[in-house]
């Protein structure tokens, strides 16, 4: 079993429990949780923004780009089997 499967069950094990159930009722704790939530999010954006002007200066490719290209190549990929296929149909 991987981490992430272990950890979500390990969660779901703890929202069971009805002392975890009557804090997440608190409204305090639950705005706690919600800027944890989206300050892990604000960080995450700022790690992704720093290393991509990293990649950038040091003139590599980023995910996004790959990604894009992947998809760019997959797209031309099938338009040329299909323009092979119709030559040969014809």
């Amino acid at each position: 079993m991987d981490l992430k499967q272990e950890l979500m069950n390990q969660a779901m094990k703890m929202m069971q429990d009805p002392r975890v159930m009557k804090a997440m009722q608190n409204p305090k704790v639950m705005q706690t949780v919600m800027g944890a939530i989206q300050m892990r999010a604000k960080m995450q954006q700022e790690m992704d923004a720093q290393i991509e002007k990293v990649a950038k200066s040091l003139k590599l490719a980023t995910r996004s780009e790959v990604r894009e290209l992947k998809r760019a190549l997959t797209k031309l990929e099938r338009e040329l089997q299909q323009k092979q296929q119709s030559k040969s149909g014809e």
